[in-house]
């Protein structure tokens, strides 16, 4: 039938048969024959294409009805009605009239086409069903029978090949098309895709580069070169890639945040920063754009920018999760926790009510759970960590935070509870170790707990950290010779772990060996001049001292450059300019490091000595009222206690 339509087609072009313009009915005649109904089925036809390219739609659906009535053996006039449907992108109407089409001509290329390419795209855009991308297939791969191949077609019979899993045969497909169509860039880019899905790595950067040398790349095939470079740590190359997308398609936003995310990658910072201001102006709600801006000024230092983009993008998506979390990161570096809450707290609640995934809202509690440790909140840092546990109930992470909120709390059984759910699916893990040696203390079984983490360092975990953690078990239970025989011995056999000597350091200032101790701190940072928790340790633990107070001061100003809104840094130098009797600079820091750390004790003992030194005694005593009623660690209380007693005494002269 169909030889028969293009037959009748052609007899149309050499006697000078019209189209009927309009939607007027031709003549009827009961009595014609077959042929003659043909020939005004397609006189019909015609008139359909006519109306449809004058914008006349129902006028053209109504002369391909009127065309398949006329001809109940045809389904050319059908198929050019599911074209028309497709081309409006009404897929069940295209759907309905192909598959009419087929019920009278199984061989249809144009019905097979329209069904295919329609399937094909649903399948794409996740509405398919179990067997649409098969059925899809099949339609293609009929409609694939031309003499000249519809490239619409190849390409989306590789893709769904892939998409299906069947991925020698994608190969097979796509090497064929590119004999014939050598520049063609999409097929380049499913080959290579199809490459890297068998391991074919080389191949894979082989085939797009053919494409892309070619020198008719599409920039989609630019940016998946550029993505190939960057998988091979080849960042330059990337730059160069995403640079030509650019070229090739300037408004691409993708294609601006791949460059600017190659650059920084490649360590033109600046550049690449730049790039990502410049594209936030551009298109203020590009909130991907504006999420990296923040995390590229956040890791520069740069907060107040970080901040800035992160209200930016909280503008632009205001029922987003990103923008919240960009900016609790600002404030977490910042260590302003109460804003960290007060900015995430809110989101968890929107994001219950949204479709996030269970991993991404337990991220958000971890961070609520950790900032509210920070403020020593222990009951709503386990209630936190209590949610992203039930979210996520194989973490490590958040099940080992749990834990220790509850010993926090001396809630000994949860905490035992917890554990045993953690070392379900975490068994031999060294953090499980120290948790049950800690668990074990706690219940007066500090020798037990320590045999569990000796065990480590007789297995698989024999690892720095395991000494480590059993060193810190014995400092936290003043077994302080057994931590610094076991560091000093860690250190002989792991001399370039920082964090054995660093502890070493820590071990040796408790136990007043403090030559050792210095010793210990300077291997550090000879290693490492910006290892910012040694520069505070050694600046602290000479100012405290009171010996080498410019160095300590030098030292601590370096800890703080590294970590500027550091509460303990920042106590730190402020006692070190107390004991240098530079008051003003001493109450500056110690001023914001007791806002920050309203619950440590030590800090507010500090503030309370230089407001007492100062003469401003009813304030010291404000100051030292907090410090009683903090975590009481690191002071004696009796002794604030007397110093009270002596503040109200000068009181009261």
């Amino acid at each position: 039938m169909v030889t028969f339509w293009r037959r009748i087609s052609l007899l149309v072009m050499l006697v000078g048969l019209s189209a009927p313009v309009g939607a007027q009915a031709p003549e009827t005649d009961a009595t014609v024959d077959s042929s003659t109904a043909r020939g005004r089925a397609y006189r019909w036809f015609l008139n359909g294409r006519h109306l449809e390219g004058e914008g006349d739609i129902d006028g053209a659906i109504a002369a391909y009805r009127e065309a398949s009535e006329l001809d109940t053996d045809s389904g050319e006039a059908l198929a050019e009605l599911a074209s028309l449907h497709a081309r409006r992108n009404e897929a069940a109407e295209a759907v309905d009239a192909a598959e009419e089409a087929l019920s009278r001509e199984s061989d249809n290329l144009t019905a097979h086409r329209i069904l295919g390419l329609v399937l094909a795209s649903q399948a794409g855009s996740g509405n398919a069903s179990g067997d649409q991308l098969a059925q899809a297939i099949t339609h293609l791969e009929a409609a694939g029978g031309t003499i000249l191949p519809d490239l619409q077609v190849e390409l989306t019979l590789g893709r769904l090949y892939l998409a299906s899993g069947q991925v020698e045969r994608a190969v097979a497909h796509l090497e064929s098309l590119l004999e014939d169509e050598s520049g063609l860039s999409d097929a380049g880019v499913l080959l290579s895709e199809a490459y890297e899905d068998l391991g074919r790595l080389e191949e894979a950067l082989a085939a797009i580069e053919g494409v892309v040398a070619n020198g008719r790349a599409s920039s989609r095939a630019l940016r998946r070169l550029g993505e190939l470079y960057g998988r091979n740590n080849r960042w330059g190359d990337a730059v160069e890639a995403y640079e030509r997308a650019v070229e090739r398609n300037p408004r691409s936003r993708r294609s601006q945040r791949d460059l600017a995310d190659a650059l920084l990658r490649a360590g033109e910072t600046d550049r690449g920063r730049d790039l990502l201001r410049q594209l936030t102006t551009n298109s203020p709600d590009d909130g991907t754009a504006l999420y990296r801006l923040s995390e590229v000024e956040l890791q520069l230092g740069n907060l107040d920018e970080a901040a800035d983009a992160a209200e930016r993008l909280i503008a632009a998506e205001p029922n987003g999760i990103r923008g919240p979390y960009a900016l609790a990161e600002v404030y977490s570096r910042r260590h302003n926790y109460r804003s960290v809450v007060e900015t995430l707290e809110p989101a968890v609640r929107a994001a219950r009510q949204g479709n996030l995934r269970p991993n991404q809202i337990a991220s958000l509690l971890g961070r609520v759970g950790f900032a509210y440790e920070r403020l020593q909140d222990y009951p709503a840092a386990a209630r936190a960590y209590e949610e992203a546990s039930d979210l996520l109930p194989t973490s490590l992470a958040f099940g080992a935070r749990l834990v220790q909120a509850y010993l926090e709390l001396g809630r000994v059984a949860d905490a035992r509870e917890a554990l045993d759910r953690v070392e379900n699916h975490h068994a031999g893990s060294l953090t499980v170790a120290g948790l049950e040696a800690r668990l074990l203390a706690g219940t007066g079984h500090v020798e037990v707990g320590a045999s569990v983490l000796r065990e480590a360092l007789g297995g698989e975990l024999a690892g720095p950290q395991a000494y480590v953690t059993l060193a810190g078990f014995y400092s936290e239970h003043d077994q302080l010779d057994q931590a610094s025989e076991l560091l000093e011995s860690a250190a002989s056999r792991f001399p370039e772990e920082l964090a054995i000597w660093f502890q070493l350091g820590a071990v040796m200032e408790q136990r007043s060996r403090f030559d050792e101790a210095e010793r210990a701190f300077r291997q550090v940072l000879d290693e490492n001049p910006q290892h910012a928790d040694t520069l505070n340790y050694l600046g602290y633990m000479l100012a405290d001292r009171g010996v080498k107070l410019e160095e300590s001061v030098d030292l601590l100003e370096r800890a703080i450059g590294i970590d500027p809104h550091n509460g303990a840094y920042l106590d730190s130098l402020g006692w070190a300019y107390f004991k240098l009797e530079r008051l003003d600079l001493a109450e500056t820091h110690l001023r914001h490091a007791s806002e920050q750390m309203e619950r440590n004790s030590v800090i507010q003992d500090h503030l309370g000595d230089l407001l007492f030194k100062l003469g401003r005694y009813q304030e010291a005593l404000s100051v030292w009222e907090t410090a009683l009623a903090g975590d009481g660690e690191g002071v004696a209380l009796s002794d604030i206690e007397e110093k009270m007693g002596d503040a109200r005494q000068r009181l009261d002269r």
